[in-house]
């Protein structure tokens, strides 16, 4: 099986560095100005990272997918809280396309580097994401999904 992780809100509460812009999306200039290793390391993983490190320990392939530019502080952080992964799939920097459109491209790249089938991956793998539509997109995919905001409450978030 593949797992595949989204961070921010799915595995990790970084709640304490966003703000949202007054439409509702993501201040990214404070985004940015908050990645810094103090506020990164005050990050504190959600309930769905013992899925994650559950699945890792079992032999089953972790992928982490975010939309964030990853700093060394973000690495620090996954291995200071065990949050191993077989893959890190990440935004670029400059990489400005919408999360589902920019997650979709880096699992179809990623996979075709290993050469395995879009078919086959996408029959075996479960997609943990609290954005309405990455989850959308790998449902079109054929990947099974988890609504992380529910799966995180329900799980005792």
């Amino acid at each position: 099986m593949y797992y595949i992780f989204d961070l921010d809100h799915t595995v990790v509460d970084s709640s304490h560095r966003q703000l949202t812009s007054v439409d509702g999306s993501l201040d990214l200039q404070n985004w940015i100005a908050n990645c810094t290793k103090e506020k990164i390391l005050a990050d504190k993983v959600l309930p769905i990272a013992d899925i994650m490190r559950s699945a890792y320990n079992r032999g089953d392939n972790v992928i982490i997918c975010t939309a964030r530019v990853l700093s060394v502080w973000d690495h620090v952080f996954l291995a200071d809280n065990n949050l191993r992964s077989h893959a890190i799939l990440s935004r670029a920097k400059g990489d400005d396309r919408l999360d589902h459109e920019m997650k979709r491209d880096l699992l179809l790249k990623h996979f075709k580097s290993l050469k395995i089938p879009v078919a086959r991956w996408t029959r075996n793998a479960v997609f943990y994401d609290d954005n309405q539509g990455v989850l959308d997109m790998a449902n079109k995919l054929g990947i099974i999904t988890r609504d992380a905001v529910k799966l995180n409450k329900q799980l005792g978030a």
